[in-house]
């Protein structure tokens, strides 16, 4: 399983080769260090991203752009506002291949969600450190001390002790009703005699 969201810095034409001298001086500038082939770290205020050459059938086809996943969108959001503008600047494009559509910032919303649901995938599934507090096993909810709880709890106790209060009447009143009535002592009075 990826622990990365990736995206990729490619030709504004689908299938040609990237412009990766151009690509690397503009990721250069904004602080990347990279190789001339494209392969390096670009370090940002919220964290570290890897680029990779993307190589098909001998040609690099573009700059694979690896976000780690973690639990807050303030690199992935970084990310993008970035690379919009060196894609611009380029010619190029900006693509999310989770999505398999153009990243830019009027999608980022739509690539966020989609990166928030493989980080709590991974942080899950995946145990990836850095996206474990959006998993479900990150840690317990904070104890709730509303008043509407307690109402709720002393509810109950009170319908559970009515409810056996009338059970035990019900038991005790079906017990009187099966028992014989008493023997008489002497022969029966007849009223008027």
């Amino acid at each position: 399983m990826a622990h990365t969201y990736d995206l990729l810095l490619q030709a504004g034409t689908p299938g040609e080769a990237a412009p990766v001298a151009a690509l690397v001086t503009a990721l250069t500038a904004r602080g990347a260090v990279l190789s001339p082939e494209g392969r390096g770290l670009w370090k940002l205020s919220d964290g570290e991203v890897t680029i990779e050459p993307l190589v098909e059938e001998g040609q690099v086809k573009g700059l694979d752009v690896r976000v780690p996943l973690l639990d807050k969108t303030g690199l992935i959001e970084d990310v993008v506002k970035s690379l919009s503008d060196v894609a611009r600047s380029v010619q190029g494009r900006l693509t999310d291949p989770q999505r398999g559509d153009a990243a830019t910032l009027t999608t980022l919303s739509l690539l966020l969600e989609e990166y928030l649901r493989m980080a709590r995938y991974a942080g899950e599934y995946g145990a990836v450190s850095g996206a474990l507090g959006l998993s479900t096993w990150a840690s317990p909810p904070e104890e709730d001390s509303s008043t509407l709880r307690w109402v709720l709890v002393l509810a109950v106790f009170v319908i559970a002790g009515w409810a056996g209060w009338r059970t035990i009447n019900a038991i005790r009143d079906a017990n009187r009703a099966e028992e014989p009535p008493a023997l008489m002592n002497g022969p029966p009075k007849i009223p008027g005699k």
